[in-house]
């Protein structure tokens, strides 16, 4: 008895419709291609119970003729190709004509259509695969396909569907998609008889993403534009400030096609480094143009995924696009502001809005102001060769206004009195704190700035436990920001130093806006950028080691470093890689910057990447070292809570607003937020 089955023609029809079609969503991403593929620029998509037991797809393209839509329905009847070599440059989105006959065999279907030369219609009705009528009918230039009662004859497929709401969102997500890669076409979506949504088509991505997306998606997203080694990359990415915990927001179209590529998932992440935490992923509506020679869509069943040819080239086209627009032409996020009223208490309460300290002044009624709005319980230190405002003569003084003697005063539970308000006059030195914790913390000048040009290496190498008065910086590498340190290449903006809140948020007036600067946070990232550019320009040395190191990679991860080896070895390593054998990679030779620890993990990050086509050796040595730079930055920058100077925080300020690449910390937070005059005002009712 034989084994082997040769199926029916039908049951074969109805298991390769699973193949294509396995839910509402599918059949209805089949149809809108056939639509956007027949040249319409009218789309309207209807659905009931989640598409289950109706999906009418209607377009006002080229239509067929009576002899085209009998031949529609056949498997592999395609209007798309010819010939092998046809696949070498596929441009449509639908080519393998399985779209319709998988739809038909698995449902009751009705296609409507009429060309522009033709003077009526041709309706064809067809039942499980099987065409059971073809009649002349009154229709518009165009087709209408209507598909009832999906999967009624394979109830195995059928109980594996969710539920018509489930269902019914991921037939909305694939009308998004097809909408967000085509803007010139007119995109409605209804669902049980109500509009969800529907685009212009007018050609605008941004009016399609607002339609698509919400108004606050299109507000807080960048264009993008940019084209390397013939990759072009068009469209918008989220900011900083518009990220998601998950990748389902990132948009990725190659040569109009919606896709899901690691490669671009990999690039924009890397890209967005340093800008978002690392909890978050950012969001992007991304369409890639390539030659379609260079790119393979026919690696997956439902289109999803493409294999191209070289992957290194989409992702520094993708990487270079992002991160220019990330560091040129980014805007600082705005506050928004909600109507609200505050009593008298409230105010009084909050006590935090305090003029800078300004320590170079005589003006001795700005200094008591200053002064009078330090909490006591956090007193200003004096430094050394700080000019302070000259004392009354002795025989002035008044008995409430008497100096403080050397023994620390101890504080009473009423209101403090002047004289216990203002510090001190005596050379710098440790305060003694009534909290325990507190005394761990190392005490530094506060009235100086920490020097930038630092060694780089001793920041890439991970510092050892030091005690806890070594822990921060000594006060020899602090250097006073003098006229000297201002770069004449800086163009600083007029602006006016309003004051400070919190002893941590200074608040300046540009233009119409007012900014709120994170002190911290925006020096942070001045440190950083500036020990990467040191990074980046510095000469690449490396060290011999004396005991090779053995690693075991898998044989696509040596591939990798034998095709790259060039441009790894010119980031300071020098290794041979060894096949058949379980050890096969050995490295004799690794950055001076680096340990041993840190060399391999570099290594085997960047042979990873390339391996999978999510890096390259240039992004992933420049993140690695970045992270290395995030605590570094960290450390040397001034700390919220504290007092400085004027003079450093107008410095902090200068480059803030000079720099016009910096809007968040390495670690993702904004470093400034802007407040307009218009929506201030509108706040208190004059407008």
């Amino acid at each position: 008895m034989a084994k082997i089955n040769v199926l029916d023609f039908h049951v074969a029809n109805m298991i390769a419709a699973g193949e294509v079609v396995d839910r509402p969503a599918s059949a209805v991403k089949e149809l809108l291609e056939n639509a956007i593929d027949a040249g319409a620029d009218e789309i309207t998509v209807e659905i009931k119970r989640g598409g289950i037991t109706f999906i009418r797809v209607s377009d006002n393209g080229c239509g067929m003729t009576r002899d085209d839509v009998r031949l529609s329905v056949l498997r592999h009847a395609t209007s798309k190709i010819r010939d092998a070599a046809d696949l070498d440059g596929i441009m449509t989105l639908g080519f393998r004509g399985e779209a319709l006959a998988a739809i038909s065999a698995v449902s009751k279907m009705r296609i409507m259509t009429k060309t522009a030369e033709e003077t009526v219609g041709t309706l064809l009705e067809s039942c499980n695969g099987e065409i059971t009528d073809i009649t002349d009918a009154g229709c518009r230039e165009g087709t209408t396909v209507i598909v009832e009662e999906l999967f009624a004859n394979v109830p195995a497929r059928r109980k594996f569907l969710k539920k018509d709401a489930s269902e019914g969102l991921a037939v909305g997500a694939v009308v998004e998609k097809i909408a967000l890669s085509r803007p010139d076409i007119a995109i409605a979506f209804i669902a049980d008889n109500q509009r969800k949504f529907a685009t212009e088509g007018d050609g605008k991505l941004i009016n399609a993403i607002y339609a698509v997306l919400g108004r606050d998606f299109a507000k807080k997203s960048a264009k993008v534009s940019g084209m390397t080694d013939g990759v072009e990359v068009e469209g918008y990415i989220g900011r900083p400030d518009n990220t998601r915990a998950n990748r389902n927001c990132q948009n990725f179209f190659i040569n109009g096609r919606y896709v899901k590529s690691r490669t671009a998932a990999a690039a924009l992440e890397a890209a967005f480094d340093s800008y978002i935490p690392s909890d978050r992923f950012p969001t992007c509506v991304l369409n890639i143009i390539l030659h379609p020679a260079y790119v393979d869509v026919n690696v997956h069943p439902a289109k999803l995924e493409v294999k191209f040819s070289n992957e290194k080239i989409v992702f520094d086209a993708i990487y270079s696009s992002v991160r220019n627009t990330l560091t040129e032409h980014l805007d600082r996020p705005r506050v928004t502001m909600e109507p609200g009223m505050l009593t008298g208490e409230n105010v009084r309460g909050l006590n935090p809005f305090v003029p800078i300290y300004d320590p170079y002044t005589n003006d001795e009624d700005k200094t008591k102001a200053a002064q009078s709005k330090i909490a006591f319980d956090e007193p200003r230190l004096a430094s050394p060769d700080e000019r302070i405002p000259s004392l009354p003569p002795k025989d002035e003084v008044s008995p409430k206004e008497k100096p403080r003697q050397e023994s620390p005063a101890v504080l009473e539970e009423n209101e403090p009195t002047i004289d216990q308000l203002v510090p001190p006059l005596r050379p710098y030195q440790a305060p003694v704190s009534e909290n325990p914790a507190s005394e761990e913390i190392p005490v530094i000048p506060l009235d100086v700035m920490p020097d930038l040009n630092l060694d780089l290496s001793a920041y890439v190498k991970e510092s050892e436990p030091q005690p806890a008065a070594e822990a921060m910086p000594a006060e020899s590498n602090y250097v006073r920001p003098s006229e000297e340190r201002r770069s004449p290449e800086l163009k600083v903006p007029h602006y006016k130093m309003l004051g400070e809140a919190f002893n941590s948020y200074v608040f300046i007036e540009l233009g119409d806006t007012v900014l709120m600067i994170d002190k911290h946070a925006a020096h942070e990232r001045i440190i950083f950028e500036e020990m990467k550019r040191n990074m980046q320009v510095g000469a690449s040395y490396s060290q011999v080691l004396l005991i090779p190191i053995e690693l075991h990679m898998t044989p696509e991860e040596c591939a990798s470093l034998i095709e790259y080896a060039d441009e790894i070895k010119s980031c300071g390593f020098d290794y041979t890689v060894r096949e058949h054998r379980q050890i096969n990679v050995e490295i004799t030779q690794i950055p001076a910057a680096l340990d041993q620890n840190q060399a391999q993990t570099l290594l085997a990050t960047i042979a990873g990447r390339l391996a999978d086509g999510t890096g390259t050796v240039d992004t992933s040595r420049e993140s690695f070292y970045e992270k290395a730079l995030y605590q570094a930055s960290c450390k040397a920058a001034i700390k919220a809570g504290r007092i400085y100077a004027e003079e450093n925080i107008r410095w902090i300020c200068d480059r803030l607003l000079s720099l016009t690449d910096i809007k968040v910390c390495p670690h993702g937070r904004p470093v400034a937020i802007e407040m307009s005059k218009h929506d201030i005002e509108k706040q208190f009712k004059r407008i």
